[in-house]
């Protein structure tokens, strides 16, 4: 019976939130006091970790659902739902308030770190422990800054709800955030058992690491191209990638987990990998708490940005704390060496060189967001070369908008460019080291010829051919710093194309030869997808970002509305204007309002060699409380929108967005930006007659941003996700056959052999 309760546990979680939510926030708020005590008991009383890890888990699920209940039903008086919600939400977006905060962020990861540790409990323990400190130290997050506290009755008086962020109103704020919140969940739930591998040199963590990583890495790479997407759309970003603080911390976790991920085939608790492969797994678990450190910081400039309080300090304090226990592991692991070495094949060596690439790279990572901290920590002056577009908004800006645009940047974010000049030669090495290492030839001499032949070739590519530079024409928003590192991008192509190149051969001739080992079809295929699909994704990624061009054509009323308006390789765009239009939409709400007002209606259409590729209308202005009289900062803000985040950020907040229409083709993707209208001076006359009188001296700018490749980002990211889900579900099954059994596991009871 006892055993039944323990398999079951879970069910108790639904009739329990129910009380919680109905008895109200002061049993709420020791629902979550409780679960901290009984996952602390767990630690000290490790005879039973299992029932206080199941009894923690239960309560720590259902404070979420009952928090997600609150959220569902607009129970405004709780102050966590007031803050980030709205009646006129959509049930998706009510519950991703779940983590629109730090409230409910620290309980859903607090949930999440219950629900791991009640599975690593049997462990028993190092890991049944570092999974319950785990669990109760996000659960006393979770009670510190509590999300069950009752709204303060002057807020209620003064607002029904603040209203959602009006930067998140969008699907992918039900999908983005959690995947990544999740993700860092899996890489620390088993740091116990790592620990115990690094300090002792036994422990289950053979067992725990495969799916760990496995399911990690998908999750945070599912995350990571969904915020890719979303940020492709947002006004404040219009492409995938700009090294955003946030972005750069979680590509250093990402980079660690894929290092970690590659040295677990060959990882032996007595012998290969045997402190490597556990220190990995802590160093991509310490990462993740920095990147929460990250994003909850208001110090630099981030498009990251979240209302409520901080969390900082318990973010950094816990990445500080499990720093510290690495650096004791490493000092007491060099007790425990390897019982015997195996010795060192060419592929180990190899596997060596792209795990210290990869390492490399989140060092990189590390370092610049270390110097940008430091730099505004200590108020040094921002240098010229990273405001690329300062002097070209200032010519647009008029003069009381200039000190603005010297404010947002002047404040210090990611060296950005900096970035791409150190990651270019280690991507270009990765590509160089997978290559060579997937090329599926026995002759070690052929091999070693052919490499060296592609790096030859790189570096002609990359010095004479210069297909780069060919091909840019300077029509977009590159900068003068990234046209410098051509060369680098340029045999950057040339060894991806040979990465891309051997594991397609790889998987070519594992088809053909029909291998019934699970380690052949069912292994490199996958294999070969994530490693093509990423470097695909690279490739386009680079194209897309460097080689995009930009058009601008600026409209009068009323000669130039409702006819086609012609624009360079054949697109057209049709504008006319509509009647204003105020709409709730769940956001803060704007004067009385509604939440957002629609100014214009637009009609465009792309056309090529005379037939219409797409014809698509709608409205133009998402979010504006400009009066129409106003005069405002349309092209100006238009600008800053099209070229860079901080001064939309800075000055606009949540009142002022335009997202982009999009035309998303094979070869190229086209983003047309029309802005609100600029109105001219204000005329004495009101109501109708006025609008129209406004419009009369109107000057629209209209814009379209032509990106070639996209759309092979996506493919490429599909293809390493494919991948990597078959292979995550493989461990997965592997990992329940080997969890009948708890006892660790060693080196000759589970071999590997050498692909």
């Amino acid at each position: 019976m006892a055993r039944l309760a323990l398999t079951w546990w879970w069910l108790a979680a639904a009739p329990l939130a129910l009380l919680l939510y109905f008895a109200g926030w002061r049993l709420e708020t020791a629902a979550l006091g409780l679960a901290a005590l009984i996952a602390l008991a767990g630690v000290f009383w490790q005879r039973a970790a299992e029932p206080c890890s199941a009894f923690a888990a239960g309560l720590l699920l259902a404070a979420l659902l009952a928090l997600a209940g609150h959220l569902l039903a607009d129970d405004f008086a709780v102050r966590t739902v007031w803050l980030y919600s709205a009646p006129a939400l959509p049930w998706y977006l009510k519950l991703a308030n779940l983590w629109g905060g730090d409230e409910g962020t620290l309980l859903l990861m607090a949930a999440l770190a219950g629900v791991a540790a009640r599975r690593l409990a049997r462990f028993g323990g190092w890991t049944s422990a570092g999974a319950l400190i785990l669990a109760a130290t996000l659960a006393a997050g979770a009670l510190i800054w509590n999300p069950f506290l009752p709204t303060p009755l002057e807020d209620l008086a003064a607002a029904a709800s603040r209203g959602m962020n009006a930067h998140l109103i969008r699907v992918w704020m039900a999908f983005h955030p959690p995947l990544v919140l999740a993700a860092y969940v899996f890489f620390l739930a088993p740091a116990g058992a790592a620990l115990e591998a690094l300090w002792r040199g036994r422990g289950p963590w053979r067992q725990l690491a495969g799916s760990s990583v496995r399911l990690g890495w998908l999750i945070l790479s599912l995350g990571l191209a969904s915020g890719m997407w979303w940020a492709y759309e947002d006004f404040t970003f219009g492409q995938i990638w700009h090294w955003d603080p946030v972005q750069t911390s979680v590509f250093m976790v990402w980079a660690l987990a894929t290092a970690h991920l590659h040295a677990l085939r060959r990882y032996r608790p007595d012998g290969s990998f045997a402190l490597a492969h556990p220190l990995l797994g802590l160093m991509t678990g310490g990462a993740a708490l920095f990147s929460m450190a990250v994003t909850r910081s208001p110090m630099l400039a981030s498009s990251h940005r979240y209302l409520g309080e901080t969390s900082l300090p318990f973010w950094l304090g816990a990445a500080v704390l499990l720093l510290g226990l690495i650096l004791a592991g490493l000092f007491l692991g060099r007790r425990f060496r390897p019982k015997r070495q195996l010795p060192k094949s060419e592929g180990t060596v190899w596997l060596w060189g792209t795990i210290l690439l990869l390492g490399a790279s989140a060092l990189v990572a590390a370092a610049f967001i270390g110097q940008a901290y430091a730099s505004a920590a200590l108020g040094l002056p921002r240098p010229e070369s990273l405001k690329p577009f300062f002097e070209t908004l200032a010519r647009w800006a008029r003069p009381g908008e200039v000190e603005e645009l010297r404010r947002a940047f002047d404040r210090w974010d990611i060296d950005n460019f900096a970035m791409n000049r150190w990651l270019a030669p280690l991507a270009l090495a990765l590509g160089l080291v997978g290559g060579h290492n997937f090329l599926p030839l026995r002759r070690r001499a052929a091999r070693w010829a052919i490499t060296l032949l592609v790096a030859a070739l790189a570096l002609a590519v990359a010095l004479w051919l210069q297909p780069m530079a060919e091909a840019f024409r300077g029509r977009g928003m590159t900068s003068r710093q990234t046209v410098a590192i051509f060369p680098w991008l340029d045999g950057l192509l040339v060894t991806t194309c040979y990465l891309v190149l051997a594991v397609g051969l790889l998987s070519a001739r594992t088809l053909l030869r029909r291998r019934t080992q699970g380690w052949g079809i069912g292994y490199f295929v996958p294999l070969a997808l994530i490693h093509g699909g990423i470097m695909i994704a690279l490739v386009a990624g680079v194209a897309a970002t460097v080689l995009d061009s930009y058009a601008q054509k600026v409209l009068s009323y009323p000669e130039d509305f409702g006819r086609p308006l012609r624009f360079p390789d054949g697109f057209s765009v049709t504008v006319w204007l509509g009647e204003e239009a105020f709409v709730d939409d769940g956001g803060p709400a704007m004067g009385g309002a509604g939440g957002f007002r629609s100014v214009a209606e637009v009609a465009w259409q792309l056309e090529r060699a005379g037939t219409v590729v797409e014809q698509r209308r709608g409205h133009s202005v998402y979010r504006d409380d400009r009066p129409p009289a106003a005069g405002g900062q349309g092209p100006v803000r238009l600008m800053c929108e099209l070229v860079d985040y901080r001064y939309a950020r800075y000055l606009g907040g949540a009142r002022r967005m335009i997202h982009p229409f999009i035309h998303r083709g094979l070869w190229r993707d086209v983003q047309v930006w029309f802005p609100a209208v600029e109105y001219g001076p204000a005329p004495e006359a009101a109501g109708a007659g006025a609008l129209a009188a406004a419009r009369q001296a109107s000057k629209v700018p209209v814009v379209l941003k032509v990106f070639p490749l996209l759309s092979w980002v996506w493919i490429g990211l599909l293809s390493a996700l494919g991948g990597a889900a078959v292979l995550t579900f493989q461990e997965l099954r592997a990992g329940r056959r080997m969890q009948r059994d708890p006892r660790p596991v060693t080196c000759q009871e589970t071999p590997l052999g050498e692909p």
